[in-house]
């Protein structure tokens, strides 16, 4: 009887128990996570690197391949020269005796107004030469000649005397002539030429009274194809 009545108490006392941890809460035993705030964060503005390379810095990276030995370590440099290479003009022959007559000096203070005549459409130029002579008075001088030729200055090529033009004076002495290209014949044929003259003074009967000195290389001729 005893031990019915011990069975119902205990019976009692843990329905009690049960019951009342029913009603107890939980959450105790539940170790919840934390959940962290939401940081505002403010993002880095992006950087952009440039690698800018030093123009003075010298690279020490090792070559990737050996030179070859045999081969010379700094190469010879080759610049073209631009400036043409002068060619030598020819040794002019000696002068035919008949030019010079012995006179007393009779040409003093020659004069010309160029020493470049040019010929051609594609270059600018003078096309003329005006040569200008002062002269002393002697018996039966009349007339005061000029002769000229044309001498290629890289060849024997050359025109005959010519020319015999009678120069005008202005009674004082002093005579002058004008020569046109036209005037010179066969001047197409010379890309490069000296246009050599010369005085002669002579008589009414055009006996030769007295000759100036050759002058053979202070004029020139030249195309314009030369000249570009």
């Amino acid at each position: 009887m005893q031990s019915a009545i011990v069975k119902k108490t205990v019976l009692i006392i843990v329905t009690i128990v049960v019951t009342g941890c029913s009603a107890i809460p939980l959450d105790f035993l539940n170790t919840a996570t934390p959940v962290p705030e939401a940081d505002t964060v403010t993002p880095e503005p992006t950087r952009v690197v440039t690698n800018t390379p030093d123009l003075f810095a010298i690279s020490t990276d090792e070559p990737s391949a050996t030179p070859n030995a045999e081969l010379p370590a700094v190469l010879p440099s080759r610049t073209p020269s631009r400036t043409p290479t002068p060619r030598s003009t020819i040794t002019l022959e000696p002068l035919d005796p008949y030019l010079f007559t012995p006179s007393p000096n009779l040409f003093m203070f020659p004069n010309k107004t160029t020493s470049q005549l040019v010929w051609g459409y594609n270059c600018d130029g003078a096309r003329s030469i005006r040569f200008t002579v002062v002269v002393n008075r002697v018996p039966r001088l009349k007339y005061v000649l000029l002769f000229y030729r044309l001498q290629d200055k890289y060849s024997a090529l050359a025109t005959d005397w010519g020319g015999g033009a009678i120069m005008m004076d202005n009674d004082q002495g002093t005579y002058f002539y004008t020569l046109e290209l036209d005037q010179l014949d066969d001047y197409r044929l010379f890309q490069d030429a000296w246009l050599q003259y010369q005085f002669v003074a002579s008589t009414v009967g055009l006996k030769v009274l007295g000759r100036s000195v050759v002058d053979r290389t202070s004029v020139s001729l030249t195309s314009c194809s030369v000249l570009r």
